[in-house]
């Protein structure tokens, strides 16, 4: 039995695992299309500036989302 009392079967596991990678993997496709034509368009600095743009939130929402280990 699982962490929760129910039982997982093979499929149901593999099924999951789908759900989770192939949004990862488009996720992952469309970074590469739109950072190259970013890069194609507009230059290196284009690049630099928008990963800048795009960590901000993630810095300030990461530990309010619950990614800080140190919580009490």
């Amino acid at each position: 039995m699982g962490s929760w009392g129910m039982r997982r079967s093979p499929a149901a596991t593999d099924t999951a695992q789908a759900v989770l990678v192939t949004p990862w993997n488009v996720a992952m496709a469309l970074d590469g299309i739109i950072g190259g034509l970013l890069l194609q368009s507009s230059g290196v600095t284009a690049v630099a500036v928008s990963a800048a743009a795009l960590q901000g939130p993630v810095f300030k929402l990461g530990p309010a989302l619950g990614g800080r280990a140190d919580r009490r």
